[in-house]
């Protein structure tokens, strides 16, 4: 199956030709993941092969205890893989099975289904029942089956301060998106199918774009922010509105877009919205009028944007 350009390979049938392979979760795919895939795709060019990247199709958060909702969910990790350059997703269902899987025996499956020319792991990595594997035991299991290892050390975004999916978290939650964007190589996203909504928008002239927000998907914090949607491969500036809706009454969360110069429909179409900067709170308007007027002045300060 094709996604944007990166092919997907389940975990248990394998794929035969060669590959470097990435490992590691890449929940968030952040400047530390991303330094796996570039050291991959480097790799791969040289010696012929695919980047490729193992991840879980599912939430194994709660499995791992390290939270219930995912920064990425899978279709969105695909999309961020695929802008990275990866050229293919080793997909791993996250369930009771899996996790019992033995650290050799998890290495002896990728090996014998896959055509692995090398691996990349940073430092921290684990696998295997229980976490008994680790970087050292990865590095000399591939020395004794001929395939190179790239350990990645951590990237610190401050003096003793190393990226991690679990700060990044901290800051999605409190919709710190300049300081999660610092961390990642491109910015935050939030991707799905635009649905319909109430059209509060569209009956005071700002029609949007609701995406469809799947369960797992860990909410970004209530706001107004300056984004850019992705539709067809067009980026188009967006003033995106997070949260409740308490001018209208709507106290259910969602995510919608007002995207700048865009008329056509896009019901059912998959968009990626790409935040930059959170505006303001969101906050009721006694009227009508003046939430028009407020949301005339976040449109002016997204078209005042640079870039």
């Amino acid at each position: 199956m094709e996604y944007d350009g990166i092919r997907q390979i389940d975990y248990s049938t394998g794929f035969k030709e060669p590959i470097v392979l990435c490992l590691g979760f890449f929940d968030c795919v952040h400047r530390g993941h991303n330094a796996l895939v570039q050291r991959a795709r480097l790799f791969a060019k040289i010696e012929c092969a695919k980047c490729a990247v193992f991840t879980f199709t599912d939430n194994p958060l709660s499995r791992l205890g390290k939270g219930d909702k995912e920064i990425f969910t899978y279709e969105e990790r695909l999309f961020r893989l695929w802008q990275l350059g990866a050229d293919v997703v080793v997909k791993a269902q996250p369930d009771e099975k899996f996790f019992a899987t033995k650290a050799d025996e998890f290495l002896d499956n990728l090996f014998e289904r896959f055509n692995i020319v090398a691996v990349t792991a940073g430092t921290d990595y684990t696998y295997g029942a229980g976490a008994a594997g680790n970087a050292d035991t990865l590095k000399e299991y591939c020395r004794k089956h001929g395939a190179y290892c790239y350990i990645v050390d951590m990237i610190e975004y401050a003096q003793g301060k190393k990226i991690a999916s679990r700060e990044i978290r901290e800051m999605v939650k409190n919709g710190e998106i300049e300081r999660v964007n610092a961390l990642m190589p491109l910015p935050y996203i939030v991707a799905g199918k635009v649905v319909k909504g109430r059209h509060d928008g569209a009956a005071i002239g700002t029609p949007t774009a609701n995406v469809d927000i799947p369960d797992e998907k860990l909410p970004v914090a209530s706001g107004v922010y300056d984004t850019n949607v992705l539709i067809d491969g067009v980026r188009l500036r967006a003033v995106t509105n997070v949260g409740e809706h308490p001018t209208f009454g709507d106290s259910h969360y969602n995510v919608e877009s007002y995207i700048l110069h865009w008329k056509d429909n896009i019901y059912g179409k998959f968009i990626v919205v790409e935040f930059l900067k959170r505006l303001r709170d969101v906050k009721k308007f006694d009227t009508k009028e003046e939430l028009s007027a407020q949301i005339a002045k976040d449109v002016a300060e997204v078209l005042g944007r640079k870039s």
